[in-house]
C-alpha cells in the first residue's frame, strides 16, 4: 500500500489553492464584464432618454413656429414694420401701387420666418442623433417637418407675383396660411400633424418607460 507524507499533503493543498485562485480571478473578470455591460446599457438608456426629450421638444417648437409663421392674421404692427423695411430699398419707389400691398405682406412673412430661425436650427441639429438612436423614420419626419419652412418661403415668393391661375393661388395660399376651406382640408396642416405624431409614436414610449422606472 502506498503511503503519503507531509510533502504530498502540501502538494495537494497547493493545487487546491491554485484552483481557488483561478476561480477567484475568473469570477472577478465575470463581475467586471457584467458591471461594464450594465453600465453601458444604463448610459445608452440615459442617452436615449435625453435625446428623446430634445428631439420631441424641437418637433413641438417647430410645429408652434410654423403655426406662428402661417397665422392667417397679419397684425398692423407687422405690416407697418415690413413697409418701413421696403421703403428703405431703392426699388420701392418704382413699384406699382397695386403690387405694393403684396410685397408688404410677403415681407411680413419673411420677418416671421427670420424670427423662428432658432427653432429651425434646433430641428436640424437633432437629425444625426435622431437617426442614430431612433432610426431613419424619425430622421425623415424631422426633415419633412423642417422642410415646411422652406415651402412657406417659396409660396410667399410666388404669391408676391401676379398670377391668374386660381388653383395655383389656392395651393400656395394653403402653404402660407393655416386656415382651411370648407370643401377641403389644408394639406400642410395635415402633413405637419402627421410628422409630429410619427415622432411622438416612437419617442413617447421611451420617455414613459423611463418615468415608470423612477
Amino acid at each position: 500500500m502506498a503511503s503519503y507524507g507531509p510533502s504530498d499533503l502540501g502538494a495537494v493543498l497547493q493545487g487546491v489553492g491554485a484552483l481557488a485562485q483561478a476561480a477567484a480571478i475568473g469570477f472577478a473578470a465575470w463581475m467586471a464584464s457584467n458591471t461594464y455591460q450594465s453600465w453601458r446599457r444604463q448610459t445608452l438608456s440615459e442617452r436615449r432618454i435625453e435625446q428623446a426629450e430634445r428631439i420631441l421638444t424641437a418637433a413641438y417648437k417647430a410645429r408652434r413656429a410654423l403655426g406662428y409663421v402661417r397665422s392667417p392674421l397679419m397684425e398692423a404692427h407687422e405690416l407697418s414694420a415690413a413697409e418701413e423695411q421696403l421703403e428703405k430699398q431703392d426699388f420701392w419707389a418704382t413699384v406699382e401701387v397695386g403690387r405694393k400691398q403684396r410685397l408688404v405682406s410677403a415681407q411680413g412673412y419673411y420677418n416671421r420666418l427670420n424670427t423662428v430661425i432658432d427653432e429651425r436650427r434646433a430641428v436640424e441639429e437633432c437629425l444625426p442623433m435622431a437617426r442614430a438612436l431612433f432610426g431613419e423614420q424619425v430622421e425623415k419626419a424631422l426633415e419633412l417637418l423642417n422642410r415646411q419652412f422652406h415651402l412657406v418661403q417659396i409660396s410667399v415668393d410666388a404669391n408676391s407675383e401676379t398670377c391668374n391661375d386660381r388653383e395655383f393661388l389656392r395651393s400656395i395660399r394653403e402653404d402660407i396660411s393655416s386656415s382651411s376651406g370648407t370643401d377641403r382640408p389644408n394639406k400642410m396642416n395635415e402633413l405637419i400633424e402627421e410628422q409630429v405624431k410619427l415622432i411622438e409614436d416612437v419617442l413617447l414610449p421611451v420617455l414613459r418607460l423611463e418615468a415608470t422606472q423612477r
